[in-house]
């Protein structure tokens, strides 16, 4: 069986609508047979090409004359994953969540533990912003979210009406758990603030 063949096999197997790296279909054949078959079947349609070495099998939406395809979200999860990178929500839109900030990102934006680029993508772009991995893993945990929407705002704009407005919404107690040894100082001093009930 030839590589296409084994490939438009496989293909007809994955789900529609999910971004898939190149790497899924490296068990076909060769690293260049693949990525010829890879080619004919995006130029026949059964795959979208929806970012460097990121495919998609289309998703027929009733109504609607173009397939559906992953979210820019899906595909930043992917590339991270190619990359042995993490991703994190920007701080910009955990800021206008906290209601510190009413600043909207222009486009799809996540902060990465690898570094600050552009990634096309097939409609439109990803920005990545590097940032620190100890803030990035405790994405998910209120005090982390917060203290990321803090690193995008930066010292001239940590004000104290800032961390009044973050201890309103976080409680104290969950920055007392936080491990400041490598926060940077002005960060450190934010969280010795917040981890003070009311404010010190």
């Amino acid at each position: 069986m030839s590589t296409h063949q084994r490939l438009h096999n496989k293909v007809q197997r994955l789900p529609r609508g999910k971004p898939l790296p190149l790497a899924t279909f490296e068990d076909c054949g060769t690293p260049t047979s693949v990525r010829q078959a890879v080619s004919r079947l995006a130029k026949s349609g059964e795959l979208v090409r929806v970012a460097r070495g990121v495919y998609a099998r289309p998703k027929p939406v009733p109504r609607l004359k173009n397939a559906g395809l992953p979210t820019a979200d899906a595909i930043a999860q992917v590339i991270a994953k190619q990359n042995h990178e993490q991703l994190a929500p920007h701080g910009a839109d955990l800021a206008r969540q906290l209601g510190l900030s009413t600043q909207m990102t222009m486009q799809n934006a996540f902060y990465t533990t690898g570094s600050t680029r552009k990634v096309p993508l097939r409609h439109g772009t990803i920005a990545l912003q590097h940032a620190p991995s100890y803030l990035v893993a405790r994405q998910h945990t209120p005090a982390g979210r917060a203290l990321l929407a803090l690193h995008h705002l930066g010292p001239r704009f940590v004000t104290t009406d800032v961390l009044r407005r973050v201890g309103e919404r976080v409680p104290s107690e969950a920055f007392g758990r936080m491990n400041k040894r490598r926060l940077p100082r002005w960060l450190r001093h934010a969280v010795t603030v917040l981890e003070t009930p009311n404010g010190g």
